[in-house]
């Protein structure tokens, strides 16, 4: 598809404000949550990371990309985030040519800015995680399911690619790929790109072969033992889209905006439907689901709420006849997320603090042990994010694990201990322990008579114990 020079100058102001506003403000958080772990394991061997993926739930693709990003740039955490960053700001890039096929230049530039002045899509733009690279894969996806459709050259080559590239990024790029079959089967438009989307979804299987037995093997424990999370609330559907939408307000608004335009179009328009499977599918399907296997969080879901922007600009485009209103429409929806888009603010969450606070406690010599096993490594970042770069990493996190058995010297870290000391500082994430480590933490308030405890994060507690 020709864009016109409009269109194009266009392309390339999004692209240019998505720049400057998810390059900024890369070092407001620190490193935190599951950041450490994936900065980590992106420094060790590459004989180390893929016996490292036995027990992961993420596959590799984004893992090594860090890996020879973080071996060519600085090593600070602004400079970890860049490729997450540039993700998030190419995302724009196939969401307006998508859109400006089925709605124009005005509701293509609206769904784009809906995407850009999302917290949420901004949040995941600035993590060492692999959701704002799904998020593009999962756009570009579409776009090329669409070309298909026109039989446009090149189509299904980029397909296979990109799909295979959702399927080594995270295991959630399958129920991306699943939504384009959906479309292909009740989409009128979309249906001439049935056949080539079975092409490229065998040919991406069997490309995903080598890592296929691992997939099975995470997908059955995980259905077997359950995940991490606890069934969803009733509620949360409305929630993930608050979170889509910045604010109740404007959810309640954007909700009533798509009613009215599926009822004025019948939802007959492609791009309507289109959006209405790639959202409102994931939305009720996983929360059902959930309530079986738990798995509705919301960086589950980021893939979908793209969907949501397109549905909110087509809707918009379809409510009047008007140019000038629904031009007027659009731009009162944008300016909605605009004013409520807070990209300066931090999560609160300061491991940085908790390092501090366990020094202050410990005053001086200390042996400082960490529950659960897998925090160390959001410790150690803290620290000195350099111990992440270099063997000694690696081997604090091993010894770390051997000892995770162990009652009496449970997840200890000897910074600068004493086989027998009487100040022991003990730093627990809130979460539920594994049995071993809460006898551990039985074990030391038995053992020490004073026992001091303050809160050095949302969810982290810093415990003293002495003699």
């Amino acid at each position: 598809m020709q864009l016109s020079r409009t269109d194009k100058y266009t392309l390339v102001a999004l692209l240019l404000l998505n720049v400057v506003l998810k390059f900024c403000w890369l070092h407001v958080n620190e490193l935190s949550g599951d950041e450490p772990f994936t900065v980590f394991w992106a420094q060790q061997s590459t004989r180390d990371l893929l016996d490292m993926f036995r027990d992961e739930n993420n596959p590799p693709l984004y893992f090594f990309l860090m890996k020879f990003w973080s071996a060519s740039t600085p090593f600070e955490v602004p400079w970890l985030r860049v490729p997450s960053a540039l993700f998030s700001t190419l995302a724009v890039w196939p969401l307006f040519l998508l859109a400006r096929r089925h709605v124009g230049t005005w509701g293509a530039f609206a769904a784009c800015l809906l995407f850009s002045f999302c917290n949420e899509h901004y949040t995941y733009a600035h993590e060492v995680r692999a959701y704002s690279l799904l998020t593009l894969l999962t756009i570009t996806g579409m776009w090329q399911v669409d070309r298909m459709s026109r039989k446009e050259p090149r189509a299904l080559l980029w397909l296979v690619l990109v799909n295979t590239a959702l399927a080594y990024t995270h295991f959630m790029g399958w129920a991306a790929i699943g939504i384009q079959l959906l479309c292909t089967l009740f989409v009128r438009e979309w249906r001439p790109a049935h056949r080539g989307w079975f092409k490229a979804a065998l040919i991406t299987l069997v490309l995903f072969l080598p890592y296929g037995w691992l997939f099975a093997q995470r997908v059955g424990s995980s259905v077997a033992q359950g995940t991490w999370l606890t069934a969803p609330a009733w509620d949360e559907p409305y929630s993930m889209l608050w979170r889509w939408s910045n604010a109740p307000v404007i959810t309640v608004a954007f909700l009533a905006v798509v009613v009215i335009g599926l009822w004025k179009s019948k939802a007959k328009r492609a791009l309507e439907q289109v959006a209405l499977l790639w959202c409102g599918v994931p939305l009720v399907g996983l929360f059902l689901l959930s309530f079986a296997v738990p798995l509705y969080l919301d960086r589950y879901l980021v893939w979908a709420a793209p969907g949501f922007a397109l549905l909110v600009a087509a809707s918009l485009c379809t409510i009047a006849e008007n140019k000038t209103l629904v031009r007027g429409s659009l731009a009162a929806a944008c300016l909605s997320m605009l004013v409520t888009f807070a990209p300066w603010k931090d999560n609160g969450v300061k491991p940085n603090a908790v390092v501090a606070l366990a020094g202050k406690l410990g005053g001086g010599a200390l042996s400082v042990n960490v529950v659960p096993h897998w925090y160390v490594v959001n410790y150690v970042a803290a620290y000195n994010i350099e111990w992440l770069r270099h063997k000694e990493a690696v081997e604090v996190w091993q010894r770390v694990q051997e000892r995770a058995s162990k009652l009496d010297s449970l997840g200890a870290v000897e910074l600068e201990g004493v086989d027998a000391p009487d100040t022991v500082v003990l730093i627990r994430a809130d979460v539920q322990l594994p049995n071993a480590e809460e006898r551990y933490v039985s074990v030391l308030r038995r053992h020490f008579a004073l026992v001091d405890s303050v809160q050095a994060d949302p969810k982290v507690w810093v415990y003293r114990f002495r003699k």
